[in-house]
């Protein structure tokens, strides 16, 4: 729902009022922004700039971009109860070490590297006013940053 929602709490609140007793609701969200443990994505990668430019793509759209934490705050506040919060690691490319991690970065890359013009011509040419051309070259090196196994970037999930 990342970028969908533009007012968080009205969103959930509807969902509590239309569930039955007992009902529950379970959310998936993407971190927009991806992290590394190690140190190895620092804030110049074009990919934090990505990021950060859709953000602010996404405040002038209407549709905010909340961060994970807030929602779990939001879900107790309008009354729901015995929730929890479980945050996953999605590997930005194949870095991990770990079989199952290297799998999912490798998915996970390759689906970033593929859809990231979609994700984001429309923000940056409608809000930020770049040409396709400029969004395209732009692209190239936030797709060398997904890409890049020195970087071991993860998105929380």
């Amino acid at each position: 729902m990342t970028g969908c929602v533009n007012d968080w709490k009205v969103y959930l609140r509807k969902c509590y009022d239309n569930l039955v007793p007992g009902g529950w609701v379970e959310l998936q969200e993407i971190d927009l922004f991806p992290r590394s443990d190690d140190g190895t994505l620092t804030p110049e990668h074009p990919l934090l700039k990505c990021c950060q430019l859709l953000l602010e793509a996404s405040e002038i759209f209407g549709r905010p971009y909340i961060p994970i934490p807030p929602l779990e705050e939001l879900l107790t506040e309008i009354g729901f109860v015995d929730v929890s919060l479980r945050v996953f690691k999605w590997p930005s490319n194949p870095w991990a070490k770990d079989p199952k991690y290297k799998e999912l970065g490798e998915l996970h890359g390759q689906n970033m590297a593929e859809g990231l013009e979609g994700f984001c011509m429309a923000p940056l040419t409608r809000v930020h006013k770049w040409t396709p051309e400029e969004v395209n070259v732009f692209l190239i090196d936030v797709r060398k940053t997904i890409r890049d196994r020195n970087v071991h970037a993860y998105w929380p999930v």
